[in-house]
């Protein structure tokens, strides 16, 4: 039996790695050609009036920076909201200073008291999308720095056969180690992925950003399309596809300044991502360990021997091969690639790894300070989301 099983095992492993490889290989082109490749789908030419909104909650290093560029977009007319579930916070003053300092632009501060979607984030949404002025919105978080034309080259995406634009974005700026663990995660295995879906013309829901017309929102659903969901990003993307319309990725990425960040934070953050994707894209997050080094290292080990490799010499060939092909990546994009490159890459796989693993047996999640449960019945927030789509309607 051992003699049966044994090789079966060598030449799985060595499948496995074979695809893994694949898989890397064909993501760093595609992250490479992305922009090149959607830009030639970005055609619209009109600049209609839009509605910026601004959801806020912490107040974190780099938030005036992140929030005003918003306010300094080379845009014909626009307005800008900024929406919070508190009256008052410490991120709200900020904020009316930052609309103060900008005065040409017409902006508000709402406070969004919807207490009916399972995600924090959607019931901080409801005043904003609601009662802004224009039909087409623009949401972007509170750490995405913006270029500034990246609103006019965003809205070149958004065609009559569009109903979601989102832009994949990348780390920038981490300050300490823990932050350049996070970078090396959203800028690798996480955004290659994103990359190559965007290259292949796929679009998926990532809420860092997201522009398109609240008229199309409100037909696909509206707040009742997405209460029930943790990731209304992706739960947005889903609802404009059913009324036929194509989520899209712009060939710009957005920057995500990083600064100080704790390992602790990064590690709920990123449980809270994959316990999302878990319930929401379930076939990609089984996937998900082929992006992922550690697997393919240990493949690497058992499957040498059918490359007449002994399994050190496997595994080392392999461990090169991975890490001098996100360096070089990097170098290519500019994103960062600090000396300790090889120790952040291995702490990181170990991290994704770990994340994988522990999303499979919880559904508790952290966001915000706030602890979450993904699985909970809300039977009142079923109720008040359909009063709400009728309101909207």
């Amino acid at each position: 039996m051992i003699e049966t099983i044994l090789p079966a095992i060598v030449v799985g492993c060595g499948v496995y790695w074979t695809i893994a490889v694949l898989l890397l290989l064909v993501s760093v082109v595609a992250t490479i050609v992305q922009p090149w490749v959607c830009e030639r789908y970005a055609t619209r030419k009109d600049q209609p009036p839009v509605s910026i909104v601004l959801p806020v909650k912490l107040l974190e290093p780099g938030f005036f920076r992140a929030q005003a560029s918003a306010l300094e977009q080379d845009y014909p007319q626009f307005e800008a909201i900024a929406s919070a579930v508190e009256p008052r916070s410490p991120a709200i003053e900020e904020m009316r200073a930052i609309f103060a300092k900008y005065p040409e632009v017409p902006s508000r501060v709402l406070q969004s008291a919807a207490k009916f979607a399972k995600s924090p984030k959607v019931d901080n949404l409801f005043a904003p999308f609601t009662e802004a002025a224009n039909d087409v919105i623009f949401m972007k978080d509170a750490d995405v720095v913006l270029k500034r034309d990246d609103l006019a080259q965003l809205l070149r995406h958004l065609a009559d056969d569009v109903g979601l634009v989102c832009a994949i974005r990348h780390a920038a700026e981490p300050k300490n180690f823990a932050a350049h663990i996070e970078a090396a995660i959203l800028n690798g295995p996480h955004g290659r992925m994103l990359f190559l879906a965007a290259a292949l013309g796929q679009g998926f829901g990532v809420g860092k950003i997201m522009l398109f017309r609240r008229s199309d929102f409100l037909r696909a659903g509206g707040f009742a399309a997405i209460a029930h969901a943790l990731g209304e990003d992706n739960a947005m993307a889903k609802a404009v596809k059913k009324i036929g319309l194509r989520c899209v990725f712009s060939h710009r990425t957005v920057r995500l300044e990083l600064g100080a960040r704790s390992f602790l934070d990064i590690y709920n953050r990123q449980l809270r991502w994959s316990v999302t994707r878990r319930d929401d894209e379930t076939l990609s997050f089984l996937l998900e360990p082929l992006c992922q080094a550690l697997p393919a290292f240990a493949a690497a080990f058992v499957a040498a021997p059918l490359a007449g490799m002994t399994p050190l010499a496997g595994l080392s060939a392999t461990v090169a091969l991975w890490f001098s092909l996100e360096t070089l990546l990097a170098f290519v994009k500019g994103w960062p690639a600090p000396l300790l490159a090889p120790v952040i890459f291995l702490v990181r796989e170990a991290v994704m790894l770990a994340v994988w693993l522990r999303a499979w047996t919880t559904n508790r999640v952290i966001w915000a300070q706030d602890t979450l449960d993904v699985r909970a019945d809300n039977d009142g927030a079923g109720r008040f989301s359909q009063n709400v789509a009728k309101e909207e309607g």
